[in-house]
């Protein structure tokens, strides 16, 4: 499971380094186009996200509860 992690990630890396140099191109752009790059790296990574619950079996795991405020571990 652990080469299939790294391949996960080194794909969704790949990936976000290709909408990067699209978003920092030095050239003329068109209305609306860095926009749209910056809306598929949010897409990149809830998929990414989304590969890694899958193979990890999150998805179908209740999430654990939430840990306690820092103010009710210590005495009033």
């Amino acid at each position: 499971m652990h080469h299939d992690i790294i391949d996960l990630l080194d794909s969704h890396l790949e990936e976000l380094r290709t909408l990067r140099m699209r978003l920092a191109a030095p050239r003329p752009v068109r209305p609306g186009e860095r926009r749209a790059a910056a809306v598929e790296t949010a897409r990149s990574a809830e998929q990414y996200a989304a590969a890694v619950n899958d193979l990890l079996g999150l998805a179908a795991q209740p999430l654990p509860a939430p840990a306690p405020a820092e103010s009710e571990l210590t005495p009033a």
